[in-house]
């Protein structure tokens, strides 16, 4: 006979099995579950996904949902899913430095990444990943640790390669040239000649630049006897990309540095490497640094003139005319239209808001605001009934022009993207609740 008592006992017992049955996800804020993993000592689990990757379905509804890991995660991690692509995500993602989907991230209560893991994986596999993730965390040398002691000890030799470690075993995104620099500096334990040094470079090729210690033990020693018989095989194929790859990392250590003299020695590296930069790849090169190392006001006295040209050089009224009428073929099915992709309506206003969605986080004035808006307006009239060139003309006039006009705009590109059945609506749709909330948005 069924009692009041069993049911009650069963009705309590329910939650549990619920989440004994997989990974509980936190409902509320990311600030909210940070800090309840704060308070509660353990890490914060982020699971990082959109609602059109199918690897993160998958997880999600099978990995995720096993009992094993659910008992696991559960009882060591408070947990979160970050849609990358609405509310607060664009801005998480670039913060902790999310890249691919499925993307699982380990933060501790320093807000530092401990671990970092991807892709879709049996649940072994992700267990494993799991458990790596908690040794990392539980390690005290730590990486916010680490940090901590390097910035009071930079002699340490010892401690810097704690923490050069410690960087690879997190898999860290971030630029840390400088610690690799200072290491190789007052490091005593492994000649520049030997085996070890070789593989500790190649284990840190990504952080390797021009003009510094480790360029110099790699010019003196690539090509002696000692070198060419450690530098076969996996790490052969390393050191025969790392020209192209310090061009990059020089690159990003400028800005870094806010110093173009690296700027300068990068192409003077790249030329004896065998790569020309004439003056169109320079100028290039100098927009993208004054671009990331946010200087405005030079990013745009090399870019303006650019964009005004390309705008001028628009025929408008051909453009907007030719895209109407293939839309209206496609839509007949004539076999010509459909296998045209991408009319120069189409070129024209995607590199229009590239060009844009960069420019106009540095303008001040209300003249700047005005050609910028002048501009993309050039955009939304060649390209009409567009969810997407829609969506990108009202994140222009939320930036620069009327906030209001720019949701009601906004609005306007979900509804084309449900017509559309676009397969990114999800970002529309979080950029709008945004303005809604008169937060900023992520371009």
């Amino acid at each position: 006979m069924i009692t009041k008592k069993s049911i009650l006992y069963t009705l309590l017992l329910l939650p549990v099995l619920a989440i004994a049955q997989g990974i509980h996800f936190e409902k509320g804020s990311f600030q909210q579950a940070f800090d309840k993993a704060k308070k509660e000592n353990k890490v914060l689990f982020v699971d990082g996904y959109a609602d059109w990757c199918a690897p993160c379905k998958k997880m999600a509804k099978t990995v995720f949902m096993e009992e094993e890991v659910g008992a696991y995660f559960n009882e060591h991690f408070v947990s979160y899913k970050l849609n990358i692509e609405k509310g607060n995500g664009p801005k998480l993602k670039e913060k902790y430095g999310i890249q691919g989907l499925p993307s699982y991230v380990f933060i501790d209560a320093n807000d530092e990444v401990v671990y970092r893991s991807s892709s879709a994986m049996p649940a072994e596999e992700f267990l494993s990943e799991a458990k790596a993730a908690m040794a990392s965390a539980n390690n005290p040398n730590s990486i916010a640790r680490l940090s901590e002691l390097y910035n009071k000890n930079k002699e340490d030799e010892a401690l810097l390669a704690k923490y050069l470690d410690k960087l690879l075993e997190v898999k860290t995104d971030k630029n840390y040239t400088d610690i690799l620099e200072q290491y190789l500096k007052v490091q005593t334990s492994i000649a520049d000649s030997s085996q070890a040094m070789v593989n500790l470079l190649a284990n840190h090729n990504k952080q390797l630049v021009f003009g510094g210690e480790a360029d110099r033990i790699i010019n003196e020693n690539l090509k002696t006897k000692a070198w060419k018989k450690y530098v076969r095989k996996d790490i052969r194929e390393i050191y025969q990309g790392l020209p192209k790859k310090m061009i990059t990392a020089t690159t990003e250590y400028a800005i870094v540095k806010r110093d173009t003299t690296y700027l300068e020695l990068t192409f003077q590296r790249a030329g004896e490497a065998g790569f020309t930069a004439n003056d169109a790849q320079r100028k290039r090169m100098y927009t993208y640094y004054y671009l990331n190392s946010g200087q405005g006001e030079k990013y745009k006295a090399l870019v303006h003139d650019d964009i005004a040209k390309y705008v001028a050089a628009i025929d408008k009224e051909g453009s907007r005319t030719f895209y109407l009428d293939w839309l209206q073929k496609r839509a007949e099915g004539d076999p010509e239209a459909l296998r045209m992709i991408r009319p120069n309506a189409v070129k024209y206003s995607e590199d229009l808001y590239r060009m844009l969605k960069d420019y106009v986080g540095f303008v001040n004035t209300e003249e700047e605001k005005k050609e910028v808006l002048s501009w993309m307006e050039v955009a939304y009239y060649i390209r009409p009934n567009s969810a997407e060139n829609t969506s990108n003309y009202a994140n222009i006039l939320y930036v620069a022009g009327d906030k209001n006009k720019a949701i009601e705009v906004k609005e306007e590109a979900f509804k084309l993207g449900q017509e559309e059945n676009l397969k990114r609506l999800s970002a529309i749709k979080g950029e709008l609740d945004l303005m809604k909330a008169g937060e900023d948005i992520l371009l």
